[in-house]
């Protein structure tokens, strides 16, 4: 017998509209009611030269870092739109959990560390002080600073560039179910959070 552990439980997950019923599928087959409500939509970064000018000076770094799976697909998009080859000889990399290490190593790039916690300034404990060392921070244009913050606290020389963008999306409210049917809540990112609040009628929020 199929084991269904969520059997009953109606999930609302919010994610970007990349994600959102890919997670809700999965909750699904463990017997979740699972709603997917995008409140993110994925696009390019909004200043590419920035972008353009780290992937070209890809290997004069010691580290590169990667806090989502879609920093991973964005830098390896405009990578090939360059077609510029980042892994032959490629800085050691670090990424913020499973899902985004499974990610860069589909596409060849081997990752050097991995948190116990998959929080993104989790990453700052994993390496450690850096003195001296230069660090390619790869990243959401609505990212907090405070791991770059503390790498650069650890002497670290850190480059922060915006891999790509977290748009608000204009999901169907429709598909919102009452406030009280809802036993839990899953998000992916702050930003998730932000705009779905923002999307909110006042009954959910109060």
């Amino acid at each position: 017998m199929t084991e269904r552990p969520l059997a009953g439980r109606t999930i609302l997950v919010v994610a970007s509209e990349e994600r959102a019923e890919a997670i809700a599928t999965a909750l699904r087959r463990a017997g979740a009611d699972a709603i997917p409500f995008p409140t993110v939509r994925i696009a390019p970064a909004p200043n590419r030269p920035e972008l353009d000018r780290a992937l070209r000076t890809w290997r004069s770094n010691d580290w590169v870092i990667f806090t989502s799976t879609n920093g991973v697909r964005a830098t390896i998009e405009r990578a090939r739109a360059l077609r510029l080859e980042l892994r032959t000889r490629p800085p050691r990399i670090a990424a913020v959990g499973p899902a985004t290490k499974a990610v860069a190593e589909s596409e060849g790039l081997a990752v050097d560390a991995m948190p116990d916690e998959f929080r993104t300034d989790a990453i700052a404990d994993v390496l450690g002080p850096l003195p001296g060392r230069r660090v390619l921070l790869l990243r959401s244009s609505l990212a907090r600073r405070a791991l770059a913050d503390r790498l650069r606290a650890g002497g670290a020389h850190v480059d922060e560039v915006d891999a790509y963008e977290a748009r608000p999306s204009s999901p169907d409210r429709s598909r919102l179910p009452a406030a009280d049917g809802i036993d839990l809540v899953v998000f992916t990112s702050g930003s998730a959070v932000q705009n779905l609040i923002a999307l909110l009628p006042r009954q959910y929020v109060d």
